[in-house]
């Protein structure tokens, strides 16, 4: 397979995105899941603090892991 700049640009922050044990764990709760989830249902399943989970979700939305819709 024949990779060009570009898409070498979005996987390399995808990886970079994976790259945070937190991240990691947020998708395989949301996997897990298989349904939206709150922040308040991942800062219980994750261990982590309401900040620190709602900056991942901001990251893992902007490379397009997960859809994020504000209530």
């Amino acid at each position: 397979m024949d990779v060009d700049r570009d898409s070498a640009e979005v996987w390399a922050s995808w990886f970079r995105c994976l790259g945070d044990p937190s991240r990691v764990l947020i998708l395989n709760r949301l996997a897990i899941a298989r349904r939206p989830m709150t922040v308040g249902e991942l800062v219980e399943a994750v261990d982590i603090g309401q900040s620190t989970v709602s900056h991942h979700l901001k990251l893992l939305a902007e490379v397009g892991f997960v859809l994020v819709e504000r209530r």
